[in-house]
């Protein structure tokens, strides 16, 4: 009897390997977008108290507020100052006041008007301002003051353009008094606006 071998090629034993059906795929993204919202904060020294002795022709006192901010915003921030009153920058003993110096920002009273008070800002608008405080000295004549401006009209005092970690700026304060000035503790309220950009 004769013997017959079949040689069977090696696709066609792969075609057999292979399973009935193909499966099929697909693919689908999605993007994640997170927004991080800006945030700030801002603080002052919440009082600051200055004293003057009168004399006859003016004594000064000066002294400053420090101002501190902190924003995650990537374009920065911008401080503005103001009276906290809508009214009257005056500060107020009774019926008894101090009025705010003439001067503006862009144009600050140098010297100082006697019976007035006024803030200075480094690098501001027009200001020459103190460096160190003192106490009931004669009006200097380089040292130059602005009234703060009513709370419907605030000054900027500085505007940046990226983020800050307790940015500082310094607030010089002045007042001056003769002895008609009536005897007391004469008051006002400033307010600090930090607004993120």
């Amino acid at each position: 009897m004769k013997k017959y071998f079949f040689i069977i090629p090696a696709f066609f034993l792969l075609l057999f390997a292979l399973p009935s059906t193909i499966v099929s795929a697909a693919t689908s993204t999605t993007t994640i977008n997170v927004a991080v919202a800006s945030v700030i904060t801002i603080s002052s020294g919440g009082t600051l108290n200055l004293s003057v002795t009168p004399s006859g022709s003016g004594a000064q006192t000066v002294g400053s507020d420090t101002v501190t901010i902190s924003t995650n915003d990537t374009a920065g921030y911008t401080l503005k100052i103001s009276n906290s009153s809508a009214s009257t920058a005056n500060l107020i003993s009774g019926s008894n006041t101090i009025s705010p110096s003439a001067g503006t920002q862009a144009s600050p009273t140098v010297p100082q008007s006697v019976n007035s008070w006024g803030y200075c800002v480094t690098g501001v608008g027009g200001f020459a301002c103190p460096s160190v405080a003192s106490s009931s000295q004669a009006i200097s004549n380089t040292y130059s003051f602005a009234g703060t401006p009513l709370s419907a009209s605030p000054n900027t005092l500085k505007a940046t353009a990226t983020t800050a970690t307790n940015d500082t700026t310094v607030v010089w304060y002045g007042v001056s008094a003769d002895t008609t000035k009536p005897s007391g503790t004469y008051t006002s309220t400033v307010t600090y606006t930090g607004i993120a950009n």
